[in-house]
C-alpha cells in the first residue's frame, strides 16, 4: 500500500547520528577535545538529543536502560547488532571530527495516504519476519505495572482503549519497518512509513537510529510520545530518516 509523498518541508531541523564502537568513540572524543568541541551526554532519555536546542550529544549504552518508561521497548537495542555501542547525535555534520555521514534526520511534509485497519495490523504482526526479530522482553507486558500504563495512556490522551489494544499498533508499526507493507517508492526504493499518529506509536527512536529498519535508504517516522515529551518533536509530523553508511562505524 503506497502513501503520498510531497516535497520536504523548508525547515532548519536536521540531525546527524553516528554509531561508534569504543575505539572509535575514544578517537572521536580526543578529536573533539582538541578542536574544543563540547560533547554532552544524554542522561534522561535516548531521544533527548533530537531536541533542536541540543548540541553534540553522546548516548551511552546504559542510557538504553535508564528511562523506566522505555526500558521494555528499548530491549530491541539490547537484542540488536548495535548492543553495547555508542550513539553520537549532532545538529551538524561531524566530518571535521573524523566521522563519515551515517544517519541524517530531516523534517518532512509527508502525509500517509493509507493507514492499516485493525485486522491489517494483526496480519503485520503475524509474519515470521516480525516474530523472529522481536526480543522476548518486548511483549512481556506482565513486567510492567498496569496502573502505570493506564496513567501514561491518560497523559497521552488515549481514551476508551485497553493498553493491549494500543500495543497492537506499537507492534504493527515496528513490523512495518521490518518487512514493509505500507510504504512509498522513491527512485525505485521502498520507503516504509509509520502506520499511526504519535499517540499510537512507541519507541520511535528505534527507527530514528536504525535499530530497526537500517537496511532502508530512507524511512518516514512519526515521533512517539516520548520523543515529543523529551525532545520537543512535533506531534504527528513525519521525520525523514536517511541512511548514508553502514549501521556501525567500527575501527
Amino acid at each position: 500500500m503506497r502513501g503520498k509523498k510531497k516535497g520536504d518541508v523548508i525547515s532548519q531541523y536536521i540531525k546527524y547520528a553516528y554509531w561508534l564502537d569504543e575505539s572509535r568513540l575514544k578517537e572521536f572524543l580526543r578529536k573533539a577535545e582538541s578542536e574544543q568541541q563540547a560533547v554532552g551526554e544524554a542522561r534522561k532519555a535516548v531521544c533527548v538529543p533530537l531536541s533542536k536546542t541540543s548540541g553534540i550529544t553522546l548516548v551511552m549504552p546504559e542510557a538504553w536502560r535508564k528511562t523506566e518508561l522505555c526500558k521494555r521497548p528499548l530491549s530491541w537495542y539490547w537484542d540488536s547488532p548495535l548492543a553495547g555501542h555508542y550513539l553520537v547525535i549532532s545538529p551538524s555534520d561531524l566530518t571535521s571530527l573524523g566521522l563519515s555521514a551515517q544517519i541524517i534526520l530531516r523534517a518532512s511534509s509527508f502525509r500517509a495516504g493509507r493507514l492499516p485497519s485493525e485486522e491489517e495490523k494483526r496480519v503485520l504482526i503475524r509474519r515470521e519476519s516480525y516474530l523472529s526479530a522481536k526480543p522476548d522482553a518486548w511483549d512481556d507486558l506482565s513486567s510492567e505495572d498496569p496502573a502505570s500504563l493506564e496513567r501514561w495512556m491518560r497523559v497521552m490522551g488515549v481514551r476508551g482503549m485497553r493498553y493491549e489494544d494500543l500495543f497492537l499498533s506499537h507492534c504493527a508499526n515496528h513490523a512495518n519497518f521490518i518487512e514493509p507493507v505500507f510504504f512509498v517508492v522513491e527512485n525505485e526504493e521502498e520507503m516504509p512509513y509509520s502506520i499511526a499518529g504519535t499517540k499510537f506509536i512507541c519507541s520511535a527512536c528505534l527507527e530514528f537510529f536504525n535499530v530497526i529498519g537500517a537496511e532502508f535508504h530512507k524511512k518516514l517516522v512519526v515521533p512517539c510520545p516520548g520523543a515529543v515529551l523529551f525532545a520537543g518533536l512535533p506531534v504527528n509530523r513525519y521525520v525523514e530518516v536517511e541512511t548514508l553508511g553502514p549501521p556501525l562505524i567500527d575501527s
